[in-house]
Protein backbone atom coordinates (compact mmCIF):
# COMPACT_ATOMS: atom_id res chain seq x y z
CA UNK A 1 0.00 0.00 0.00
CA UNK A 2 1.50 3.25 -1.24
CA UNK A 3 1.67 5.95 1.80
CA UNK A 4 -0.25 9.21 1.41
CA UNK A 5 3.39 11.15 1.01
CA UNK A 6 4.07 8.52 -1.58
CA UNK A 7 1.13 9.35 -3.18
CA UNK A 8 1.59 13.21 -3.11
CA UNK A 9 5.58 13.15 -4.06
CA UNK A 10 4.79 10.67 -7.33
CA UNK A 11 1.59 13.05 -8.54
CA UNK A 12 4.52 16.08 -8.32
CA UNK A 13 6.87 14.35 -9.56
CA UNK A 14 4.68 13.27 -12.52
CA UNK A 15 3.42 16.92 -13.61
CA UNK A 16 7.06 17.88 -13.26
CA UNK A 17 6.73 20.60 -10.07
CA UNK A 18 9.34 21.27 -7.61
CA UNK A 19 8.76 21.92 -4.23
CA UNK A 20 9.21 25.13 -4.44
CA UNK A 21 6.70 25.76 -7.23
CA UNK A 22 4.21 24.11 -4.91
CA UNK A 23 5.28 26.26 -2.15
CA UNK A 24 4.27 29.56 -4.18
CA UNK A 25 1.24 27.38 -5.36
CA UNK A 26 -0.04 26.69 -1.78
CA UNK A 27 2.01 28.91 0.56
CA UNK A 28 3.34 26.09 2.22
CA UNK A 29 6.55 26.09 3.23
CA UNK A 30 8.66 24.19 1.30
CA UNK A 31 10.22 21.99 4.60
CA UNK A 32 6.27 21.23 5.41
CA UNK A 33 5.79 19.79 1.50
CA UNK A 34 9.03 17.86 2.24
CA UNK A 35 8.02 16.58 5.74
CA UNK A 36 4.27 15.99 4.56
CA UNK A 37 6.08 13.84 1.68
CA UNK A 38 8.08 11.87 3.90
CA UNK A 39 5.22 11.32 6.50
CA UNK A 40 7.22 13.19 8.60
CA UNK A 41 4.15 14.81 10.12
CA UNK A 42 5.97 16.04 13.52
CA UNK A 43 7.97 17.74 11.54
CA UNK A 44 4.58 20.39 10.81
CA UNK A 45 4.09 23.29 13.13
CA UNK A 46 1.26 21.34 15.03
CA UNK A 47 -1.22 19.04 14.73
CA UNK A 48 -4.42 21.08 13.31
CA UNK A 49 -2.19 21.81 10.33
CA UNK A 50 -1.58 18.52 9.22
CA UNK A 51 -4.79 17.72 7.19
CA UNK A 52 -5.45 21.37 6.15
CA UNK A 53 -1.92 21.15 4.40
CA UNK A 54 -2.55 17.59 2.84
CA UNK A 55 -6.09 18.88 1.85
CA UNK A 56 -4.65 22.35 0.18
CA UNK A 57 -1.18 20.31 -1.25
CA UNK A 58 -3.71 17.31 -3.25
CA UNK A 59 -5.92 20.26 -4.08
CA UNK A 60 -2.86 22.03 -6.09
CA UNK A 61 -2.25 19.09 -7.55
CA UNK A 62 -5.78 17.66 -8.70
CA UNK A 63 -5.99 14.66 -6.41
CA UNK A 64 -8.66 16.57 -3.86
CA UNK A 65 -11.03 13.91 -5.02
CA UNK A 66 -9.12 10.89 -4.98
CA UNK A 67 -7.39 11.85 -1.82
CA UNK A 68 -9.72 12.33 0.47
CA UNK A 69 -10.47 9.00 2.16
CA UNK A 70 -6.99 9.12 3.03
CA UNK A 71 -6.82 12.33 4.26
CA UNK A 72 -9.19 11.26 7.34
CA UNK A 73 -6.47 9.33 8.76
CA UNK A 74 -3.26 10.30 7.42
CA UNK A 75 -0.55 7.39 7.77
CA UNK A 76 -0.06 6.90 11.44
CA UNK A 77 0.74 9.66 12.91
CA UNK A 78 1.61 8.97 16.62
CA UNK A 79 -0.26 11.22 18.62
CA UNK A 80 2.59 11.08 21.04
CA UNK A 81 5.12 12.66 18.74
CA UNK A 82 2.91 15.88 18.70
CA UNK A 83 2.06 15.70 22.67
CA UNK A 84 6.25 15.79 23.00
CA UNK A 85 6.09 18.37 20.32
CA UNK A 86 3.18 20.52 21.82
CA UNK A 87 5.22 20.26 25.54
CA UNK A 88 8.67 20.82 23.72
CA UNK A 89 7.49 23.92 21.77
CA UNK A 90 5.03 25.16 25.13
CA UNK A 91 8.58 24.94 26.68
CA UNK A 92 10.65 26.82 24.58
CA UNK A 93 8.19 29.38 24.33
CA UNK A 94 8.32 29.45 28.42
CA UNK A 95 12.24 30.06 28.16
CA UNK A 96 11.74 32.96 25.68
CA UNK A 97 9.14 34.83 27.64
CA UNK A 98 11.54 33.83 30.58
CA UNK A 99 14.61 35.57 28.75
CA UNK A 100 12.12 38.51 27.68
CA UNK A 101 11.10 39.35 30.83
CA UNK A 102 14.69 39.26 32.65
CA UNK A 103 15.90 41.37 29.73
CA UNK A 104 13.21 43.88 30.60
CA UNK A 105 14.03 43.87 34.37
CA UNK A 106 17.89 44.55 33.64
CA UNK A 107 17.39 47.45 31.21
CA UNK A 108 14.69 48.71 33.80
CA UNK A 109 17.21 48.33 36.55
CA UNK A 110 19.99 50.42 34.31
CA UNK A 111 17.88 53.54 33.55
CA UNK A 112 16.86 53.52 36.85
CA UNK A 113 20.32 53.32 38.05
CA UNK A 114 21.37 55.83 35.27
CA UNK A 115 18.66 58.36 35.90
CA UNK A 116 19.63 58.23 39.91
CA UNK A 117 23.56 58.60 38.91
CA UNK A 118 22.86 61.31 36.66
CA UNK A 119 20.39 63.43 39.37
CA UNK A 120 22.65 62.56 42.16
CA UNK A 121 25.92 64.32 40.10
CA UNK A 122 23.50 66.91 38.81
CA UNK A 123 22.70 67.72 43.03
CA UNK A 124 26.65 67.51 43.73
CA UNK A 125 27.33 70.51 40.61
CA UNK A 126 24.75 72.87 41.60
Amino acid sequence: MMGLGTLLEKARLRQGLTIEEMSDRTKIKPQFLQAIEEEEYHLLPGEAYVKPFIRTYAKALGLDDEIMGDVEGPAVISEEVFVDAGIRERRERAKRARRRRFLVRVITALLVLSGAAYLFFRLLNV
